[in-house]
């Protein structure tokens, strides 16, 4: 053997790279007892789900009948053995969204989990257990004491689903026994039959000396006063993620500073009630929004939504990012238009570096209004007005280049612009017309629904003002007749100076979809993890624990597949591609 495999940090950095394969690292454990420990300990550190345990004993001391797990015989001493063994080497029991393994169908009966934890106590056979998703458990018993067992001040991550039938005031008993039990937590996620259930904030959460990451799903907006007194407590708050249920009514009083919390997800059924939380918190350090709400708001609600994010957020160099994702698909046609002076009072945060609207009317934006952006976010990365409703738009294509020039690090920008006219070209001091800067961030343009015609000339600057330009999305359909034809000539021109660049705007033009990304669902925890030194991650979607569900990755959740940020107890964008035509429908001004 290599002297190299003599160190466990190199055998463990190398094993990284195969830890997706459980076939390779089943075959590396067998090549020898110096590989076998550590290909093991990666095999078995994160587990979907009880039965794999229960699958490793003998195959004569279990049967499946209507797919559940039961004993055959009796396991021997030696044979629960290799099953502790095995657990021992646990660090996450948790479900991932898309995970499709056969055995995921299968379920373990109440018998075998009871004589499991009689040879071993859960606290015992798992002793290097840091992450739990207490519905593993919920697929062979219902019992929240069972989840109790499984409590100790190792554990870093719980996401806890109680079942509707369990009583409140076991409820209660579980959650006051936490901070005794499982002082440890940095990330906790609760919710009562997966969030439809409205849930009430436990004062028992500020005893969590290490608490950094809180999701909630179903808290009731009429006790949001309570409930951030509540929260309040938690003193090291970094992420809070909480999903709205009823009526917000506004009963004033002295807003809350949550004084430490950075990254805030909300999600409900309307952008009121999003409002009314907002209205009762001061967060002098929130660098993350994240919104996502189901029903459509109107100019006068998305108005003073952004006013009371004005007044929360009294710090206007510290929020970084900004995502609102609303409804998905339009009802009764109904045409939202919104206009530049709704998104101006933005401008006053100056240090924003991904700003995201998606689903949340018809933006009416101008070219004055792309102009400010320019000065008032000189570091902006992302920027997206999304819509699924087919629109014209007043912002000339010589407005959206000009901007993007100017935004030095611009990577990701989604906007419809009028380029059916000439482009008007900046000009020198001496009145020659020029191209404008060279910008080499800007990777990704999606033109949504724009206008294109020959004469704006949208290829060649394109391909002359954005040099490292890859992925272009633009739905031709609006644009006037033979448009296909007359740009894929434009980009053939251009072929031998930009010949990825003008490939993927050909592919592109031939094969389009709506130009609406897919929104992180920013309402609900994603299933956040502790690595394997027991760090604990943020709130976000990756497996891994970077933090979106908080954010989406990717923090905060892009509209891209993110899907991600999550976990988890996720709510979807569901055919965000689809578009409705425009009609003569009642019209919001």
């Amino acid at each position: 053997m290599h002297r190299a495999l003599e160190s466990e940090d190199i055998i463990y950095a190398i094993l990284e790279h195969v830890k997706y394969s459980s076939t390779i690292l089943v075959n590396i454990a067998m090549t020898c007892s110096r590989l076998a420990g550590p290909a093991l300990d990666i095999l078995w550190r994160e587990q979907p789900s009880m039965v794999p345990l229960i699958m490793c004993l003998p195959q004569d001391t279990w049967e499946v009948v209507n797919q559940t797990i039961n004993f055959s015989r009796e396991p021997t001493p030696s044979e629960w053995e290799r099953l502790r063994l095995n657990a021992s080497r646990v660090r996450r029991i948790i479900q991932h969204k898309f995970c499709d393994a056969p055995f995921l169908k299968l379920r373990i009966s109440g018998h075998i989990l009871q004589r499991l934890f009689e040879q071993f106590p859960p606290a015992t056979l798992f002793p290097n257990l840091s992450t739990l998703n207490s519905r593993v458990l919920r697929e062979s018993s219902s019992d929240l004491s069972l989840v109790r067992q499984f409590m100790s001040p190792r554990l870093e991550t719980l996401l806890l689903d109680v079942p509707g039938h369990v009583p409140t005031d076991e409820v209660e008993q579980f959650l006051s026994a936490l901070p005794i039990e499982a002082h440890g937590l940095r990330q906790l996620s609760i919710s009562t039959d997966h969030g439809a259930t409205a849930f009430e904030v436990s004062p028992n959460f500020g005893n969590l000396p290490k608490l950094l990451t809180l999701a909630i799903h179903g808290v009731d907006v009429c006790l949001t006063r309570q409930t951030i007194a509540n929260i309040q407590q938690v003193r090291c708050l970094h992420t809070l993620t909480l999903s709205l249920r009823g009526t917000s009514s506004d009963c004033g009083g002295m807003a809350l500073e949550l004084s430490s919390l950075e990254h805030l997800t909300l999600s409900g059924n309307s952008l009121p009630q999003c409002t009314h939380f907002f209205h009762q918190i001061i967060t002098p350090r929130l660098s993350h929004i994240s919104i996502k709400y189901s029903n459509p708001a109107s100019p006068i609600e998305i108005t003073v939504f952004m006013e009371a994010l004005f007044t929360s957020c009294q710090n206007y160099g510290s929020l970084k990012q900004i995502h609102v994702v609303g409804a998905t698909h339009s009802n009764n046609g109904l045409v939202i238009k919104l206009s530049s002076e709704i998104f101006r009072p933005l401008l006053k945060f100056t240090g924003l570096l991904s700003v995201s609207f998606v689903n949340i009317g018809i933006y009416d934006l101008d070219d004055r209004f792309l102009d400010d952006i320019a000065f008032a976010w000189p570091g902006i990365q992302e920027l997206k007005f999304s819509t699924n409703r087919r629109t014209s738009s007043n912002v000339t294509f010589a407005a959206m280049v000009s901007m993007a020039s100017r935004c030095r690090s611009l990577e990701d920008l989604h906007l419809t612009v009028d380029a059916s006219q000439s482009t008007t070209l900046p000009r020198t001091q001496d009145g020659t017309e020029t191209l404008w800067p060279t910008q080499s961030a800007l990777w990704r343009l999606n033109l949504g629904y724009s206008q294109v015609s020959e004469v704006a000339r949208v290829p060649h600057i394109l391909g002359d003002v954005f040099p490292i330009l890859l992925d272009i999305i633009w739905d031709p359909e609006i644009g006037g007749f033979g448009i296909d034809v007359i740009m894929q000539d434009s980009f053939l021109e251009l072929a031998w100076d930009q010949p990825s660049v003008i490939q993927n705007l050909i592919n592109h033009s031939n094969n389009f979809d709506s130009g609406v990304e897919e929104e992180d669902d920013g309402g609900e925890l994603e299933e956040v993890y502790s690595d394997d030194e027991g760090e604990s991650g943020e709130a976000y979607s990756d497996d891994e624990g970077e933090s979106e569900e908080v954010n989406s990755d990717d923090e905060g959740e892009s509209e891209e597949d993110s899907d991600d940020e999550g976990e988890s107890e996720e709510v979807d964008l569901d055919d965000e591609g689809e578009s409705e035509e425009d009609s003569d429908d009642g019209v919001w001004m």
